[in-house]
């Protein structure tokens, strides 16, 4: 599969498209579940947080600005939800 970049992504999920958001977890779901998993312990859980993660970056995606990188900011997502979690 060839990945476009995550602005094209982003805007397709926008206009509507919900299946679009499936190649930004594909692209970044090694680098949130890292972030998560040196918060949390448990593998288990850190898994479960890391579905968080991208259900909260989805849910907020009309937040994003793109003043930083998409990864950027999932970053902060993932790191601000292991945190609220422990």
């Amino acid at each position: 599969m060839s990945f476009r970049d995550d602005q094209y992504y982003i805007e397709e999920v926008l206009n509507g498209r919900v299946d679009a958001f499936r190649p930004l977890v594909e692209r970044h779901q090694d680098l949130v579940y890292t972030i998560v998993r040196r918060i949390i312990i448990s593998d288990q859980e850190a898994e479960e947080v890391a579905q968080d993660v991208f259900v909260k970056a989805y849910r907020k995606l009309g937040e994003f600005r793109g003043k930083a990188k998409f990864s950027t900011w999932l970053y902060r997502i993932a790191y601000n939800t292991a945190i609220s979690h422990t």
